[in-house]
């Protein structure tokens, strides 16, 4: 076992060495770094009724977006509050263009979260939420039990019983009144962590490539498979030092930018329901819980693309065909739109692509999936199929170097 850890040592050491691995280690931490704060700098310009361009920081912006979040935080969105954010939108001059500098604007804004709710929740433009009436706002949950009814019963999913019933049970579970939490830390950092990941992704084709295709380039794969532990211990310390750089680099990057996120927009809404993040499936989880769930499904979706990426390096005899194919795999999932009509299979099957599971989007999606009768969420189901499958990639790619015919 020392002997393992040893080759694994070496085998690090060799792929952070190489210029291009530094280079991308140094370009994707200050990138990833310094993201967070990419929101934060700089100014938003206006003109105002004079013609006058006026400056407004991004981050007084969103430090005022934080403050009204947290004043409003723990109060239920019942009629009264709801009515609150009616009222102060209904001062809001809509005939000025200006609006925006007024100060009724600004006493609206911090009603802005409750607004959203409102009306994706009730199906209202912002015009209808200005003439929305107090007996129109006391029935605000009720329409959230019928609309979550219309769901099950009316969705395009082409749902099986079993799922049906596990629909019924995640809304038994969710509250039945909303109780209003700033999450904006939160919101922020599963927005950000998708590009981390994408960059992360992006470093480790680069960086892993040549992991086995380098050996066939270089011709010590002649020496490799034909020493001692050639055919055992060196391709599983290959293996395992691509792996571990893929995820202590995700990791790290992770733990920064949660970190950053926090120390800028709050650790509040940590306990809040997941409904308020957004127009999203209601599973009976909170906000904090999800982030943990979708942060799992990201370090899944490094590991897969590790293990793919490894593979390739073993069946292709030279790097660059690797990074080719894994900035194709990496890439065009992004492209792709499928119809509405297409089968459920094919909308799950998308959802595995190691690019789908780094959106959180995708993570807590209203698509389970559904094994013997058991329904699975996706954010329990993804990260589980990415270990199963990095484990496939890594045992083809153990064998077909082993069996790489020396020449």
């Amino acid at each position: 076992m020392k002997l393992f850890f040893q080759l694994t040592g070496y085998e690090l050491k060799k792929i952070l060495c190489r210029k291009r691995s530094v280079i991308t280690l140094l370009v994707v931490i200050l990138l990833g770094t310094l993201s967070v704060f990419g929101t934060i700098v700089g100014n938003f310009y206006y003109s105002d009724e004079n013609g006058e361009e006026i400056a407004i920081s991004r981050y007084e912006y969103e430090m005022t977006e934080r403050r009204n979040g947290e004043a409003l935080s723990g109060r239920v969105i019942d009629a009264d509050l709801i009515m609150e954010a009616v009222d102060a939108y209904r001062q809001v001059p809509s005939d000025n263009v200006y609006y925006v500098f007024t100060p009724e604007y600004q006493n609206a804004r911090k009603y802005s979260e409750i607004c959203e709710i409102v009306c994706w929740t009730m199906d209202l433009s912002i015009d209808e939420f200005q003439q929305l009436t107090r007996e129109q706002a006391e029935k605000f949950d009720q329409i959230r039990r019928e609309n979550k009814e219309y769901m099950i019963e009316n969705s395009d999913i082409n749902m099986s019983e079993n799922m049906k019933e596990y629909w019924r049970e995640c809304i038994e579970k969710s509250p039945k009144t909303l109780t209003y939490e700033y999450s904006g830390g939160y919101y922020r950092y599963v927005a950000v962590m998708y590009t981390t990941a994408f960059m992360s992704a992006a470093a480790v084709a680069i960086m892993i490539s040549g992991i086995f295709s380098e050996e066939y380039v270089s011709g010590a794969d002649n020496l490799i498979l034909s020493s001692k532990h050639g055919k055992g211990l060196v391709i599983g310390a290959k293996l395992l030092a691509a792996l571990g750089i893929a995820e202590a680099l995700i990791i790290f990057l992770m733990v920064v930018s949660y970190i950053e996120v926090m120390a800028v927009w709050g650790t509040s809404g940590a306990d809040a329901t997941l409904t308020l993040l957004g127009n999203i499936f209601e599973y009976p989880i909170t906000i904090g819980q999800s982030a943990l769930f979708y942060s799992i499904c990201t370090l899944g979706s490094i590991l897969l693309f590790t293990a793919l990426t490894t593979f390739f390096s073993s069946a292709f005899k030279t790097p660059f065909n690797t990074i080719v194919v894994m900035a194709i795999i990496l890439i065009v999932p992004m492209f792709i739109v499928i119809p509405d009509s297409a089968p459920l299979w094919v909308f799950r099957l998308e959802q595995l692509m190691p690019t789908n599971m780094m959106a959180f989007w995708r993570a807590m999606s209203d698509l389970q999936y559904e094994i013997f009768g058991v329904v699975i969420p996706p954010y329990v189901f993804l990260p589980v199929f990415a270990v199963i499958a990095s484990c496939v990639c890594v045992c083809l790619s153990y064998r077909i170097f082993k069996r790489h015919q020396v020449v």
